[in-house]
């Protein structure tokens, strides 16, 4: 997916957004933010990895924002250097919208991480994953978007599809312990991401996501870099498999976002993070592969409702190149 992200670069600099919106197939949309919510939910199930390992919220967010400022930049260097058209030139406006959602992804890790210290990494997926109903009431209330039975079909399915993927009847049963504050964090983290992809939408109109992120992460990186200085919270002191979950999760951030932002700019805010429920799937699948949590009917049952979802998104070619 990465040559079919350089493409649509590509196709953003020698296009308006108009000619580019209708150039690229709506499928592409869909498979790119899917496969960033799989690469979200593969990061939580690392996270745990990494708290085993003696790693805390804030020693991993700020090796996680370093290592995926590095590898945007690189990427668009490699890209560079091989002929292709990047557009780093921005307007003052652009730059600063770009620098205001790096903001916003600090409150948006932050308090997902923060929760995931308190509670199951299924659990957490299926808090956060509230943020689409947000999404959508964002857009409809103040962006002028227009709610079809369609997308609100989908919505429902796919958040019932996230209730029965994570399956928290078995979790509790299971001996899952619930914790009201790291469920506050974690509502905390579905508010700021809703309003991420709604703006991310907006102010990044016309760009491609690789530009959006490259603008956005140093402002993330820098933060935690100045927290983690200012406060000696960061810790050294982790075992190697913490270092590499902590690595691994900021590879899988540069790869996620940049995809998450490309399928905005083709399906809208609205439809992208319904289809980013994909998400809540990929912790339940790696965590039965990684940490030998138990797949039930029920699971497959979700993932099933959320795989439905998709395709009842993607069923109105025509909708999805108008409606958002």
């Amino acid at each position: 997916m990465t040559q079919a992200e350089l493409e649509l670069n590509y196709a953003e600099t020698v296009a308006t957004p108009e000619q580019t919106k209708k150039a690229v197939s709506p499928w592409l949309g869909i498979g790119v933010v899917a496969i960033a919510g799989i690469g979200y939910g593969i990061q939580g199930i690392l996270g745990k990895y990494a708290y085993a390992g003696n790693a805390n919220v804030e020693t991993l967010l700020t090796i996680r924002f370093i290592v995926a400022f590095i590898a945007v930049w690189g990427l668009i260097l490699v890209m560079v250097k091989s002929g292709r058209q990047i557009s780093l030139k921005q307007s003052l406006a652009k730059t600063l919208g770009f620098g205001f959602l790096g903001l916003l992804w600090i409150s948006n890790s932050l308090f997902y991480f923060k929760g995931l210290e308190l509670l199951p990494a299924s659990t957490a997926a299926l808090l956060v994953y509230v943020y689409p109903a947000f999404v959508v009431t964002w857009s409809v209330l103040f962006f002028n978007e227009k709610m079809s039975w369609l997308k609100g079909g989908a919505l429902i399915l796919a958040l019932f599809g996230c209730f029965l993927t994570v399956d928290p009847v078995v979790a509790f049963a299971a001996g899952a312990t619930f914790s009201f504050i790291g469920a506050f964090w974690v509502l905390g983290s579905a508010l700021s991401n809703s309003w991420y992809a709604v703006l991310a939408g907006v102010i990044g109109k016309g760009t491609s996501g690789l530009i959006v992120a490259a603008y956005g992460l140093p402002v993330t990186a820098v933060a935690f870099i100045l927290y983690t200085a200012l406060t000696g919270s960061f810790n050294f002191n982790m075992t190697p498999a913490a270092w590499i979950a902590c690595l691994s999760i900021g590879a899988l951030t540069a790869i996620s976002m940049i995809l998450y932002l490309a399928g905005i700019s083709i399906i809208g805010a609205s439809k992208a993070s319904i289809i980013a429920t994909s998400e809540p799937a990929g912790s339940v699948l790696f965590g039965a592969l990684l940490l030998s949590e138990p797949m039930t009917a029920a699971k497959l049952s979700g993932g099933l409702c959320i795989i439905f979802a998709i395709l009842l998104l993607s069923r109105k070619k025509k909708e999805l190149r108008t409606e958002d």
